[in-house]
This record gives C-alpha cells, structure tokens and sequence, in this order.
C-alpha cells in the first residue's frame, strides 16, 4: 500500500493557505500534490476540498501524517480538519523560532541528500506552476548564524520573498519523515517502486530539483 503525508498551512489576511500532498517511499518523499488556494478562502472550503484529496487518496493509498499549522487563528481550522476527518489523527503544529529552524532544516538536508524529489504533471498548467512557486520559495528562504555575547550559535531564519506558504506545507507534510543516519545515496536515482494512479496518471518520473 501506498503510503502518504499531508501538510496544511492555514491562512492568514495577507498569506495564502496552501496543501501538500507527499509520497514516502521508505526514506526519500515525492512530492505529488500542491495546491495554493486565494486570499481570503473560507474555513469550511478548505476542509472540504482538503477532505476530497484525502478521500481520493484513501482508495488507493494510507494517509500515515496529516498535519495542520495551528499557530494563532490556525487552531479553529485545525479542529474543522479533525472532527471532518476522524479516522485520522490531526497533528496541531504550533511554530515558534525553535520548531521553524528544525522544520526548514530538515527539508533542507533531505534535498541535498537526494531524499525529495518533485513529481511533475504532464499538461498540468497549474500544478507544474504550482510546483515552480514552491522551489522559488525554497530559494529564497534562508537562513544565517548568529553569534550572541554567550559565543552559542543562534540560527536566524529569514526570507528574501514574500511568501512561504507552499514551502510551510511542504515541511509540514515531511515532519515525521525519517531517513537512516549515514551515508544517504546521494544524485539522481532512478525510482520504480511507486505506481501510477488516477490522481498522477499524467505525472512525469519523479525526479529531483536542484538548484
């Protein structure tokens, strides 16, 4: 069986919410879904179209992560999210400096180590745009080392665009994802384990991004 991560960012007056929809082959992820919904969706359009993709998704496949941005006004739409779906376990994300710098980390070592990869759609304007979105704003999502009068490193996150939404529902997807320690194959791997579905039959071989 197929097994799946789903990331949700809630969002705010000025910043779109988004979904992530990522595949786990054992240790690598592909990403397989984006969606980036306008300024201003309503709570309950959320839900209800997050609830399709995971229904979809359900007859072919085990949905093992599902994970909501809960920080601030996220928690309403996080609890719509778990009584809407209560065959399974909705993780409240709650983002503080400490919990962002672990999450970007990760999804930062797991692309240089050729642990995630982008599904791209054959014909599949908006999703192939989508996607280009996500990787510009994995470009311009940064990070710098501060040295306090202590001498211990301080990490500072900071970003040069004005979005990260796309990028948050991606490591949001990818938080309980885990690879072995040591030694990760690292380049272009080809990948035949997964299998094509209705919700891909247009997708392209996954392949990495780098940039």
């Amino acid at each position: 069986m197929r097994i799946f991560a789903i990331g949700v960012d809630i969002g705010q007056r000025v910043d779109h919410a988004a979904v992530c929809l990522a595949e786990i082959l054992d240790s690598k992820a592909v990403v397989r879904a984006l969606v980036k919904y306008p300024l201003g969706t309503p709570y309950p359009l959320l839900v209800e179209t997050v609830v399709g993709m995971v229904n979809d998704v359900k007859r072919f496949g085990e949905i093992s992560s599902f994970t909501v941005d809960a920080t601030g006004v996220g928690s309403v739409p996080a609890s719509m999210f778990q009584e809407a779906l209560p065959d399974i376990r909705v993780d409240f994300f709650i983002f503080t400096n400490k919990s962002k710098r672990e999450l970007i980390g990760k999804v930062k070592v797991m692309h240089a180590f050729g642990r995630l990869r982008f599904a791209t759609r054959k014909g599949d304007e908006v999703y192939n745009r989508t996607l280009t979105e996500l990787l510009e704003e994995m470009k311009q999502l940064q990070a710098k080392v501060l040295r306090e009068e202590t001498g211990h490193p301080e990490v500072e996150v900071f970003k040069t665009g004005r979005h990260d939404d796309l990028f948050t529902a991606l490591a949001l997807a990818l938080k309980d994802v885990s690879f072995p320690q040591g030694g990760p194959d690292v380049g272009f791997v080809k990948d035949d384990s997964w299998v094509k579905t209705p919700l891909d039959s247009s997708a392209n071989e996954p392949n990495i991004m780098f940039f």
